[in-house]
C-alpha cells in the first residue's frame, strides 16, 4: 500500500494516508468521512487507480489556481490555514481531536465545519478542493432589469432620490401605459427593496451620491495596505500631534493656551506605544518619544 495512493473497488474510492505493520489509514473518499484504521487484508480487493476516476465519479472539476479570484484564492488558503494544525495528528485520533478543539476557539468555527473542510483536503490529496464554489449568476428577470435601470438613473445619483422615490419613478417609467395609467401588473414595493438590498454596494453609493473627493475624505475604508508595505512587522511606530480642542488658564483665570496632544502608535498591529501632552510641538515632542522608547 502506497501512502496518498488512492484505491478502488466498484464505486468505492479509499485513499491511503498512512500505514503501518498490519494496518492502513484511509479516508472513503465517496462518503468523506473521517480518516480511520483498518487491517490491509480488508482492502486488498482494491485496486489502484488515478485522480480523474475520482474526479469523473463524484463530477468534480478543480479551476487552475492561476485562474481563480482573489476572494476564492484567499478563502481556500484561509481554509487550508485553519486544518494545518489538525493534519499531522490525522492519524491519531484522540489527538486529532483536540487538535481540532483548539481550532474551533482560534478561528471561532464550528468542529464540524473544520471537519469538513479536513475530510475534503484528505479526499482529493489537493487544496483546490478547498476553494468555494464558483457561483453561476441566475439570469435577471424582466422586473429585476427595471430595478436596475431605476436604481442606476434615479438613486445612484447626485440627485439623491429616496428609495421610495427610486421606486414612483420607476412605475411612471415602466409600468404605466400611453395615458400614464398604472398598468394591471406591476411589481410591489418590498420586491423592489429586497433587489436593491441584495446588490447594494457601498462604495458605488458613496461614490455616485456624494462624490469622489467626498468618499476619499469620510466614507473609503481605512483598510492598512500601504502601511504594511513599510511596517511588514511589529516595531515600527508612526507618530502625529494635533492641538487640543480646549483653552487651559492659569490661576488667576488667564488663558495660557491649548495644548498639544502627540501620540506614538505601532503602523502593523494598530496599538499605542504611548501619549504625551505638552507645550511643544509634533518635532520636539517625537524627539522625547523617540529617546523615551
Amino acid at each position: 500500500m502506497k501512502k496518498r495512493q488512492l484505491y478502488r473497488n466498484d464505486n468505492q474510492f479509499y485513499r491511503v494516508l498512512k500505514t503501518d505493520a498490519d494496518r492502513v489509514l484511509v479516508i472513503n473518499c465517496i462518503k468523506k468521512t473521517m480518516p480511520k484504521w483498518c487491517m490491509k487484508s480488508q482492502i486488498t480487493d482494491f485496486v489502484e487507480c488515478e485522480e480523474k476516476e475520482l474526479l469523473e465519479a463524484t463530477t468534480t472539476l478543480f479551476e487552475e489556481i492561476e485562474e481563480m479570484s482573489e476572494v476564492r484564492l484567499k478563502a481556500m488558503n484561509e481554509r487550508y490555514s485553519i486544518i494545518s494544525g489538525v493534519l499531522m495528528f490525522v492519524g491519531n485520533e484522540k489527538l486529532r481531536t483536540e487538535a481540532i478543539a483548539v481550532a474551533e476557539k482560534e478561528y471561532g468555527l464550528v468542529k464540524q465545519t473544520i471537519r469538513q473542510y479536513l475530510c475534503e483536503y484528505l479526499a482529493y490529496n489537493d487544496i483546490r478542493a478547498l476553494a468555494p464554489k464558483k457561483r453561476t449568476e441566475k439570469p435577471l428577470s424582466d422586473d429585476e432589469k427595471n430595478f436596475r435601470w431605476s436604481l442606476n438613473k434615479f438613486y445612484y445619483s447626485m440627485s439623491k432620490n429616496s428609495l421610495k422615490t427610486t421606486y414612483t419613478l420607476m412605475l411612471k417609467h415602466k409600468y404605466c401605459d400611453a395615458e400614464d395609467k398604472l398598468l394591471d401588473s406591476y411589481p410591489s414595493y418590498s420586491q423592489f427593496r429586497y433587489f436593491f438590498r441584495k446588490t447594494k454596494n457601498l462604495q458605488r453609493l458613496y461614490i455616485s451620491r456624494e462624490g469622489m473627493t467626498a468618499y476619499q475624505r469620510e466614507f473609503r475604508p481605512l483598510l492598512g495596505d500601504g502601511v504594511r508595505e513599510f511596517a511588514p512587522c511589529i516595531g515600527t511606530a508612526m507618530l502625529d500631534s494635533t492641538i487640543c480642542d480646549i483653552y487651559l488658564i492659569n490661576e488667576s483665570g488667564q488663558i495660557v493656551g491649548r495644548p498639544v496632544l502627540t501620540v506614538a502608535v505601532d503602523a502593523y498591529s494598530g496599538l499605542c506605544l504611548g501619549y504625551s501632552l505638552t507645550w511643544q510641538g509634533l518635532y520636539v515632542q517625537t524627539m522625547i518619544l523617540v529617546n523615551q522608547m
